[in-house]
């Protein structure tokens, strides 16, 4: 017989263990202790409407991604989205009909391990209120000023809000004065495009629903391209504007001036040698004119001297008081000679 002591003891020692264990297996079931825990909590928001479809886009958190998602509309499965490889999130599509103001809608996903999160918040649909569309793209272009004739490049991006990557993108063209032109359609967000001055581009983007309609974005802010030209190559051949953009040859014209230049200088030295012989010529021609000069008077003078010479030397002075001093006429030498 066991004594109430003993039997107290026992007691108090496994009580304990059984409440651990019971508690345990209330904290977390479905999972046994040591788990990976759960992927965080997504996010839940509603789409525009599309027809008579109401879309939601169920987000996981920034920094992880799931291959399974779910839609629970009133505690019951609604939709499901199951992808290749792991994704950010998934859209659902809900047929308007079967949704109500009081129908609440949340979410879940399960990641590559095949843990699923916790539900996201209850959403109750809009059915006639605004709510957002798809987020807006952004059209980037590569440069915003090229020259005629040169591509541009173009990307259509997506906010990182819709974490998805679009299955198509349309690139739009238009004037100022026409209505958008479709120019390009793809898989591929980039686009290469000859521009035309004066218009403007714009691109939008499409999502697959798992019922395999398509959603379209509105379309992106226009962007505008200034195309640059020369004067006058509007309307001229291409081998026309080639001949003109290679006519100027530099180094050419270079030689061409230095040409110029040294023929100038050539010039000018001719003349300055010219100039000085010219001058030593009229010098050399004034002095021999000189020379002769000078020996002309020279010859004269000595034709003149000689007879005064002669004369001088046979005058005989009569005196003063003969009568050819009283007669002034009678002293001139020439008119009353007197030869030895």
């Amino acid at each position: 017989m066991v004594s109430p002591l003993v039997f107290l003891t026992l007691l108090l020692i496994s009580c304990p263990h059984l409440l651990g264990v019971a508690l345990g297996s209330d904290s977390n079931p479905g999972h046994s202790q040591g788990s990976p825990p759960p992927p965080p909590v997504p996010s839940l928001v509603q789409l525009q409407s599309v027809g008579d479809r109401i879309l939601f886009l169920c987000k996981a958190p920034e920094g992880h991604q799931g291959l399974r998602f779910e839609l629970h509309c009133n505690k019951i499965l609604c939709d499901t989205v199951v992808h290749r490889t792991e994704e950010c999130g998934a859209v659902f599509t809900v047929a308007r009909q079967n949704v109500t103001r009081e129908t609440p809608f949340c979410c879940l996903y399960k990641d590559a391990q095949d843990i699923h999160s916790a539900f996201s918040a209850y959403v109750y649909a809009k059915l006639h209120e605004e709510v957002s569309p798809l987020p807006q793209p952004i059209l980037n272009p590569s440069i915003r000023q090229v020259q005629s004739g040169q591509r541009l490049s173009l990307h259509c991006s997506v906010p990182a809000f819709l974490c998805l990557q679009p299955k198509a993108f349309t690139l739009f063209r238009r004037s100022t004065a026409s209505n958008s032109s479709l120019v390009s359609h793809s898989g591929n967000p980039d686009f290469s495009v000859a521009p035309v001055d004066s218009e403007l581009y714009s691109c939008q983007y499409q999502m697959t629903l798992s019922t395999g309609q398509g959603v379209k974005s509105a379309l992106s802010p226009d962007v505008q391209v200034t195309v640059s030209q020369t004067q006058g190559a509007k309307h001229q051949d291409p081998n026309t504007q080639n001949t003109e953009q290679t006519a100027t040859d530099w180094p050419l014209v270079l030689g061409a001036l230095s040409v110029a230049v040294l023929f100038v200088v050539i010039v000018i030295g001719l003349g300055i040698i010219v100039h000085r012989k010219v001058a030593e010529m009229a010098k050399e021609k004034k002095r021999r004119e000189d020379d002769k000069f000078w020996s002309t008077v020279r010859a004269r003078d000595h034709i003149v001297d000689l007879p005064v010479q002669r004369l001088s030397s046979c005058f005989k002075d009569t005196g003063p008081g003969t009568a050819e001093y009283a007669n002034p006429k009678s002293l001139s030498t020439f008119a009353n000679p007197t030869f030895c």
